[in-house]
């Protein structure tokens, strides 16, 4: 299970692409208190892979924005692994860091929504 996580840990912090707003100025590595890798890290201790096995490598693909206020808001899935419990998972696990406030993007001078992706790339265990 440490092994997973420590895969896991290495997939999120290589494969995390943000794509914000157009006119929106804000640094992704000013938006979370700690940088982008911080937040990275965190997503990958919050995600429970324990009892899952998988052979071929996926992508899974999930969407937020970051409010007004800097609080992380509609956590959707984009893209499905497949398996509906292992999204659910990781879904969950990024919810668990609603917690933290983001620093919010601002246009003009005023803080405004921001979107991002997160992109998982997964490959089997070795």
């Amino acid at each position: 299970m440490t092994m997973i996580r420590m895969l896991f840990a290495l997939l999120v912090i290589f494969s995390l692409k943000l794509s914000g707003q157009e006119a929106v100025q804000n640094s992704s590595k000013e938006a979370m208190p700690g940088g982008m890798n911080s937040f990275r890290a965190e997503v990958a201790k919050q995600i429970d892979l324990s009892g899952f096995v998988w052979t071929q490598p996926f992508k899974l693909v999930v969407n937020f924005s970051v409010s007004k206020e800097g609080k992380m808001e509609n956590i959707k899935l984009q893209e499905s692994s497949g398996n509906d419990e292992f999204d659910q998972r990781i879904i969950d696990g990024i919810k668990r860091m609603r917690k933290k406030k983001w620093t919010p993007a601002k246009r003009y001078g005023e803080p405004v929504e921001s979107f991002y992706t997160l992109p998982l790339n997964f490959n089997p265990p070795k």
